[in-house]
């Protein structure tokens, strides 16, 4: 599932009278929270409307989240689950979680809540802390490349009670969307044209933790190691089955949607570099008949910085003579769905 969009998801609660939320002389140390099943939670969906974006988050393409949720947050020596990793979804006309949750009898509740659920994607390890804010670990599946999430995590909602009718919860993007745009410079042999194959990303971070905060943008990603490669495969769809154009003509997109990277923010390692498998066709008299292929890395210029909720644009030349190099000639940092702030052209051999 491919997440687009800001999204407003509302957790109408179902408020019936059957007590009070509280009970004086509770020892809630060791008092474990009952339910009162004359309150189920029931989620109600909204969706700010999408004025930029493409491939958007809607009713119809969101189809499950995770909600967790602490009884008595930062009362407590430690923090007690009252419900963990419970997937919501829409059976029928209310978005319920399965199986149904409720309101506690006395206290009150604290919601961590992503999207999409651990359950539909791989990757996504929810971490029950002991005290403070949880969160989740996430690896993004370099095997899944044509169907990575745009995981979002929702503010969380802290100490409320049934009593507040509703439980209002703004989800955000956490990843950053890479894309690769590339032309060629130099001279084929006569008749041959030049196609993109396999772009690899090299050394990249690929697990960290991602932890709730209070503050925008509301999580916070930490640790993590350069010990992964993202490969994306003309043979898999990943990329435009197309002929790169000779400079000075543009550099053009050369991914497909299938293959959209969203991957963990970070400051990249030294070691990370971009790899290009290219080959030469012969497109007469018959067209695509491969002649040859080349491989040909370059470095990211350090230190370069992938904030969540943007989008990383590398712009790539290649010199396709045989001892030339590959040049990254520029990168730009934009808005998930708008140009943003371009950073000064970037050149190195």
């Amino acid at each position: 599932m491919k997440i687009k969009g800001l999204v407003n998801i509302v957790l109408a609660l179902c408020v019936a009278s059957c007590g009070s939320n509280q009970r004086p002389g509770i020892d809630y140390s060791t008092y474990n929270p009952e339910p009162d099943t004359c309150s189920p939670l029931i989620v109600n969906v909204g969706l700010e409307a999408a004025t930029r974006a493409t491939d958007v988050l809607t009713m119809v393409n969101l189809t499950d989240f995770d909600v967790s949720a602490i009884w008595n947050y930062n009362a407590l020596p430690e923090n007690k689950w009252y419900m963990k990793q419970q997937k919501v979804t829409k059976p029928s006309t209310e978005w319920v979680t399965t199986p149904m949750s409720y309101w506690t009898v006395t206290g009150n509740l604290s919601f961590f809540m992503y999207a999409p659920s651990a359950s539909t994607v791989d990757g996504i390890t929810p971490i029950y802390s002991s005290t403070g804010m949880p969160g989740i670990s996430y690896t993004p599946n370099p095997d899944n490349i044509s169907d990575m999430p745009d995981l979002c995590m929702a503010r969380p909602v802290l100490n409320s009670t049934k009593e507040i009718g509703s439980v209002p919860a703004v989800f955000h993007h956490t990843l950053t969307q890479i894309w690769f745009d590339m032309n060629y410079e130099g001279t084929p042999p006569s008749g041959y044209s030049v196609k993109v194959e396999n772009i690899k990303l090299r050394n990249i971070v690929g697990t960290r933790t991602a932890t709730y905060t209070t503050v925008p943008p509301y999580f916070e990603w930490s640790g993590g190691s350069a010990d992964t490669d993202y490969e994306l495969k003309l043979s898999s769809s990943h990329l435009r089955d197309m002929y790169l154009a000779l400079k000075p003509a543009p550099e053009e997109p050369i991914q497909n949607s299938m293959g959209r990277l969203y991957l963990i923010p970070q400051t990249l390692d030294p070691s990370a570099c971009i790899e290009i498998t290219y080959s030469f066709f012969d497109t007469a008299p018959d067209p695509d008949v491969r002649k040859a292929t080349f491989t040909k890395s370059v470095n990211i210029p350090s230190p370069s910085v992938w904030p969540a909720n943007r989008t990383i644009r590398y712009k790539i030349t290649v010199d396709v003579g045989l001892s030339s190099p590959v040049a990254l000639t520029g990168c730009t940092i934009d808005d998930w769905t708008e140009s943003g702030s371009i950073h000064t052209e970037i050149e190195f051999d």
